[in-house]
């Protein structure tokens, strides 16, 4: 059986999200870490950037908590398929949707991060209607 407690991500979700720990942030990724899917080109690369959406997603959802259902490693790359729940601030409703993130580690740090979280059904448990864009 593998041990995720010892991996980088497992310990970042546990950290940061977990216990609500936005110095952590810091701690886990390196100055100029990316992480595809959460931020955009143009916003800040790194802790301060990852934290804009930090307090974004904390402003509109509390009670956060990640799932670490499993962490698989190779060589300098980690992946794990993960599970968020949470409550929506403004509903009340509770949520929760799967994901998975993937990551280059680098010296013990998260240096770039590939994101794939099911928002749409998110948005969908707290009744947001996607209207489609002509």
């Amino acid at each position: 059986m593998r041990n995720m407690t010892s991996t980088v991500l497992y310990r970042w979700f546990h950290e940061v999200w977990n216990k609500d720990n936005e110095d952590a942030i810091e701690t886990f990724m390196t100055p100029d870490a990316f992480p595809h899917g959460i931020l955009t080109d143009d916003q800040p690369r790194g802790a301060e950037g990852f934290k804009q959406f930090f307090r974004g997603f904390r402003s509109q959802f509390s009670n956060v908590n990640i799932d670490v259902e499993d962490v698989i490693c190779q060589d300098d790359v980690e992946v794990a398929r993960t599970t968020v729940y949470a409550t929506h601030t403004e509903t009340g409703k509770k949520v929760s949707f799967p994901g998975l993130c993937m990551a280059r580690i680098e010296n013990g740090k998260i240096a770039e991060a590939w994101n794939s979280y099911d928002f749409l059904n998110l948005y969908q448990q707290i009744g947001m209607q996607l209207t489609p864009v002509d």
